[in-house]
């Protein structure tokens, strides 16, 4: 018995599935996550553009140019010129400050802010935008507010100051002109000295009188602005972030991707430890072949999780210390995957990988590695308890960045993989004889 059961670990579709688990698993992993590591490191790359329409808003124009968190912002009068470099997917946002803008925000009124998003790109690049955009506006919005309520606190006394100015510059005016009498009053030889004389004073007085009102207005400006500071500090933004995830796109889907990359390889790997099942099942019958084939999915997720887990960790930059679980992790997910990908092949034959495929593809959903399970329809959110993937998506969270509830989930995984073994052994109970697709008769 021992030498059959050597013969089966040995055998090529044993050792096929081995390796192939293995390099799929690394080289998934690695073409996806180097390929998702631009985003959103180099978000700031991406060309943008501020349309002004509006002659006294530069300096708003100025302030986006400048403030914006991209390399390339690009600033131009032709809203129009602007849609069509955005529809070559030549900027991939457009900021219109339109005509009257200024004017409006004056008067008191509303004034729109128009953003331009194309939509028509890679989700992360228009959510991205969409992002920028709402806290554009959001930050225009407040300082409209600002300018507008100083506005309103300096009316009345810069109000107050012109009726100061105008009494002064009253009292000016007469002082002049009973000057004026007088020096007409005067002998003629000394009316002309007398005029330069009080020429000469009444500007300087005149002058004295604008500078004082001048002056006045700046206090006043920097009052409100004194007084006004703490209201337009009002709140600020303190943001902590709980187990950090290292910056770029790759990083945050990595427990997806890795979780994806050796699925596949456990599916592929069921049609060909499926072939070696039914060989052996006519030498020694099918319960000893199903036991010896259940063993073999032991070993091959042992030695592929331990494998693939050692050869990625280094591009994630992960510890030692985490090596362990991970390797625990994702044993179980292959052990899962090895025997619910089993269920449609000991049915169905090599016929149901087709369908195999088809959950998988259900998996990519259910396995909340792209949208949080509380986001879900019920349709996948009721999936998700028979899918190996939330599981180790779930607990590679936990073990890579962060988290709690890692040994519930593996006594859920535990449960899922102990009902799934009890359906193949009822199935392999009640097929007595195994469907091989002859691929001869195809033809």
């Amino acid at each position: 018995m021992m030498k059959t059961f050597l013969k089966f670990l040995t055998s090529r579709g044993v050792l096929i599935t081995t390796g192939m688990v293995i390099v799929y698993g690394f080289l998934i992993f690695t073409i996806y996550f180097t390929g998702y590591h631009a985003m959103p490191q180099k978000f700031d790359t991406l060309p943008i553009t501020v349309v002004n329409r509006d002659s006294a808003s530069k300096q708003l124009a100025k302030q986006l140019r400048t403030t914006l968190p991209f390399k390339h912002v690009h600033q131009t009068h032709d809203l129009s010129a602007a849609k069509r470099q955005m529809n070559a997917r030549k900027t991939y946002l457009i900021i219109d400050i339109p005509d009257g803008f200024a004017s409006t925000v004056k008067q008191n009124q509303p004034a729109k802010l128009n953003f331009y998003v194309n939509d028509a790109v890679q989700t992360s690049v228009s959510s991205g935008m969409m992002t920028v955009a709402e806290t554009v506006g959001k930050t225009v919005n407040q300082q409209v507010m600002v300018q507008k309520s100083e506005a309103v606190l300096r009316k009345e006394p810069l109000a107050k100051l012109k009726q100061v100015v105008a009494a002064q510059q009253q009292q000016l005016d007469a002082a002049v002109a009973s000057k004026q009498q007088q020096i007409s009053a005067a002998p003629a030889p000394l009316q002309q000295g007398l005029q330069q004389q009080l020429q000469s004073e009444s500007q300087q007085k005149q002058k004295a009188l604008d500078q004082a009102s001048r002056d006045k207005q700046t206090e006043i400006q920097q009052q409100v602005q004194q007084k006004y500071a703490p209201v337009a500090n009002s709140v600020t933004t303190n943001i902590h972030r709980m187990n950090k995830v290292r910056t770029g796109l790759n990083y945050s889907l990595a427990p997806f991707i890795l979780t994806l990359a050796m699925y596949i390889g456990a599916l592929l790997g069921s049609l060909l430890l499926y072939g070696t099942y039914v060989k052996f099942a006519g030498m020694v019958g099918r319960f000893k072949a199903f036991g010896m084939l259940e063993i073999s999915m032991i070993l091959i997720s042992i030695i592929a999780a331990a494998a693939v887990v050692a050869a990625v960790m280094p591009q994630m930059q992960l510890t030692g210390s985490q090596f362990g679980a991970l390797w625990l992790n994702h044993g179980l997910e292959m052990f899962a995957a090895f025997n619910l990908n089993s269920v449609l092949i000991l049915l169905m034959g090599q016929m149901g990988t087709s369908l195999n495929i088809f959950l998988t593809m259900l998996q990519v959903v259910a396995g909340a590695g792209m949208i949080p399970l509380v986001a879900m329809n019920h349709f996948y959110a009721a999936l998700h308890f028979v899918a190996p993937m939330f599981y180790t998506i779930a607990g590679d969270m936990n073990i890579m960045y962060g988290g709690t509830g890692t040994g519930q989930l593996w006594g859920q995984f535990a449960l899922l993989i102990g009902g799934l073994i009890l359906i193949n052994l009822l199935i392999v109970t009640f097929r007595k004889r195994q469907p091989v697709l002859d691929f001869a008769k195809l033809s």
